[in-house]
């Protein structure tokens, strides 16, 4: 070391910066301009090990499997789909014809009530079959969720099938009132018949039947199936398709259960006019519910399913061009019966073509991917 120095230990430029200050938050030096990060690069994936399918607009996926899970619906959910929208269809159309006709239309409310408490019954053993544990459907009644379709539905279930079993217990009594010996059952239809007791029924009644209706399309909705998701038509589409099976089921039943001679009744008019009316706003929601699905109704249009949306269409619009024919005579009933089960199986058709293209809805990567993205405009 050379002469007349001294040993001064080396600082750094923030070594001040370490010792005790009154305003530690003040830092001394020279300032630090702050660093411009550079945008992160893409990452190039690998190659796929075969090549992708193409599409009109092509979604880029990871060796072309896809984020979704597939849902493992079977024939049991597209028939529960099916016989819950039919019963609610006929309950509430039971119920309001008896509001506006009064006798006039005494066998379509009589027959709708019936037919309301009969397709309900199957609707329970079939979810429970699917969801594979019966106290699977009794955990879901123990809480109480009105934001949660699947939760609200259950419980909309529950009310709706005491309404649908005291509209019957009434039809059945009112049936045999001239059979009716014991004191205590006429009580009990006389009691049953109250004008104000009847209001509250119908005023519970109506709104249960129609969330029964269409809760399983807003269920749907409310997934993150490619085919289903967020789109607003599903709810408004299966309401117009349990309106048209209700109104469809009860026509045949009033022909299959009527003596031969006996006339065409009011009844079979005004489910007719329901009826057509139902398959124009089912028909209007279909078309909207493509519009809104575009690219991810692929599945639905092109699938496997695709036979049995066809067939739906195909059969609403054969049901309703045999109203049209001029028959009469010995002819009248059996076009009748026929249009009401071509009605039956486009419904059916229509459920079952929905639920099972969502397999493949899923299952497609491209389609997966729509999903994220947002919508234009």
């Amino acid at each position: 070391m050379a002469e007349g120095t001294r040993d001064v230990p080396y600082q750094a430029e923030w070594t001040p910066n370490l010792r005790h200050r009154p305003d530690p938050n003040r830092v001394n030096g020279p300032a630090v301009p702050a660093r411009t990060i550079a945008p992160a690069r893409r990452p190039t994936l690998p190659e796929a090990p075969y090549p992708q399918p193409t599409t009109t607009s092509p979604q880029p996926s990871y060796y072309d499997l896809s984020i979704l899970k597939a849902p493992v619906w079977k024939w049991q959910i597209a028939s529960y789909f099916f016989c819950g929208g039919l019963s609610a269809g006929a309950y509430a159309l039971s119920r309001m014809a008896e509001r506006a006709g009064d006798e006039k239309y005494r066998d379509l409310s009589r027959m709708g009530a019936y037919l309301a408490l009969a397709a309900l019954i199957p609707c329970p053993p079939l979810l429970i079959a699917d969801l594979g544990d019966p106290k699977r459907f009794h955990h879901m009644l123990r809480v109480w969720k009105p934001g949660t379709p699947m939760n609200l539905g259950t419980w909309s279930i529950v009310a709706y099938s005491g309404m649908a079993t005291y509209e019957v217990v009434r039809q059945y009594l009112q049936d045999r009132s001239d059979r009716i010996g014991s004191a205590q059952r006429g009580r009990l239809l006389k009691l049953m018949n109250n004008g104000v007791l009847l209001a509250i029924h119908d005023a519970a009644g109506v709104p249960f039947a129609l969330m029964v209706a269409g809760y399983t399309g807003v269920l749907l909705s409310c997934t993150s199936n490619p085919l289903w998701c967020k789109n607003p038509w599903l709810g408004p589409l299966f309401s117009a398709s349990a309106l048209s099976t209700g109104a469809e089921a009860i026509s045949l039943a009033l022909d299959c259960t009527a003596e031969g001679g006996q006339p065409q009744s009011p009844s079979h008019s005004i489910l007719r006019k329901v009826d057509t009316l139902a398959h124009l706003t089912e028909i209007g929601c279909l078309a909207g519910f493509l519009r809104f699905a575009g690219d991810k109704a692929r599945p639905l249009r092109q699938g496997s399913q695709s036979k049995y949306h066809h067939l739906s269409l195909r059969a609403m619009i054969a049901a309703e061009l045999l109203k049209l024919v001029p028959f009469g005579g010995a002819l009248r009933k059996p076009i009748r019966m026929l249009s009401s089960a071509l009605g039956l199986a486009a419904g059916f058709a229509l459920r079952w073509s929905m639920v099972h293209s969502g397999r493949d809805a899923a299952e497609d990567p491209h389609a997966a991917r729509l999903v994220s993205q947002p919508r234009e405009g």
